[in-house]
């Protein structure tokens, strides 16, 4: 019984093996004459590469920096007998902030003048006894000497003197007051900061790679957190003479407007350099666009054929790619239908806006 059940179990197989192989030779000429004739075409949509304006921009991160600024300090020790500013008041160069008590250096000054201008009649007076040859050569070179010692004297306490004025180097906004009438400060402390940001500098680094680019008066656009979707402009002015041998980038320094004086220094800012700009650029769709690994190319269309062909990527646009290399404007690509492309394959276009069977819109 269970030889017989064997030998059935062979037939069967033997007979379903031919079943399928009748099947599988049958069908496909089955397939074949049912085929619509011309369906052999892959159907895509194709776009029209175009010539446009592409400007080269290179993101970066900057801080900002007062077009000039200093630390406000005591040049020598003394007490602060009067405070001549307000915390953010805006002064003039020259302007009087703080003075030190100077009545010792005044008195001292006085004396020093008055033993100056004896010493000046002395020798006047010796000048015209020299013309009578009543009084020595000697002496009057010694009266002579002693003026000079005198006029440097003077000097020094007048120095002397104008160091308990504590005034602005420059044209700025004065930062908090660090110091109280009455106090006595010691020479180097700090009394307030001064910082001049009427326009402010924007350091930021740049690639090596731009290194030929790079020139003063390029556009620089920033942006900060603290003004959401304000764009501040200005220009280069300044690039670094040496190339950081760490991070192979370059110092970059621009000048941004500041009249309202809204920026402050210290802040953060998004940076975007325009370096360049092509008003022949050739753009096609982000769709067209096909990567793989490190190549890119894209599949031109032209008598009913494609074309696989690499290009070289440019700048990315808002639903479209610059192609540097390997495309000229007015040639088709595809757009639809890329998954079922192959070099040379002939294909049928059908209308942009239609979604050609197993097409992708983009890869």
């Amino acid at each position: 019984m269970k030889r017989t059940l064997l030998q059935l179990a062979i037939v069967l197989a033997i007979a379903a093996g031919a079943y399928a192989t009748w099947q599988a030779l049958g069908e496909p000429a089955a397939r074949e004459e049912a085929r619509p004739e011309g369906s052999a075409a892959v159907p895509v949509a194709v776009a029209e590469a175009r010539s446009g304006r592409v400007v080269h921009r290179v993101e970066s991160v900057g801080t900002t920096r007062a077009r000039e600024a200093v630390e406000v300090v005591a040049p020598v020790a003394g007490r602060v007998v009067a405070i001549h500013f307000e915390e953010g008041q805006q002064v003039e160069e020259d302007q009087l902030l703080v003075e030190i008590d100077k009545e010792r250096e005044s008195a001292q000054l006085r004396e020093a003048q008055a033993l100056r201008n004896d010493v000046a009649s002395q020798l006047q007076r010796a000048n015209r006894l020299l013309q009578s040859q009543n009084v020595a050569q000697a002496r009057v070179d010694e009266l002579r000497a002693g003026l000079a010692a005198a006029d440097a004297r003077v000097a020094a306490l007048q120095a002397a003197l104008d160091d308990k004025e504590i005034r602005a180097p420059f044209d700025g906004v004065v930062g908090l007051r660090e110091i109280s009438r009455g106090a006595f400060v010691q020479p180097q402390q700090r009394v307030t900061t001064l910082d001049d940001i009427s326009s402010l500098r924007l350091d930021f680094s740049v690639p090596e790679r731009f290194l030929s680019a790079l020139v003063p008066g390029l556009a620089v656009e920033a942006n900060s957190s603290a003004f959401p979707g304000q764009a501040i402009t200005g220009r280069v002015t300044r690039i670094d003479t040496r190339v950081d041998s760490v991070t192979r980038s370059l110092r970059v320094q621009a000048e941004l407007a500041n009249a309202d004086r809204r920026l402050r220094p210290g802040m953060f800012m998004g940076v975007s350099l325009t370096v360049d700009a092509n008003d022949e650029a050739v753009l096609v769709p982000e769709a067209a666009l096909v990567n793989e690994g490190s190549e890119s190319y894209v599949f031109v269309i032209a008598d009913a054929r494609a074309e696989r062909r690499a290009v070289t990527m440019g700048q990315r646009l808002h639903g479209e790619v610059e192609i540097r290399d390997g495309l000229a404007a007015g040639e088709s690509v595809a757009v639809l239908g890329l998954q079922r492309l192959g070099d040379g394959m002939e294909v049928s276009i059908v209308e942009g806006d239609e979604q050609a069977p197993g097409a992708a819109a983009g890869v």
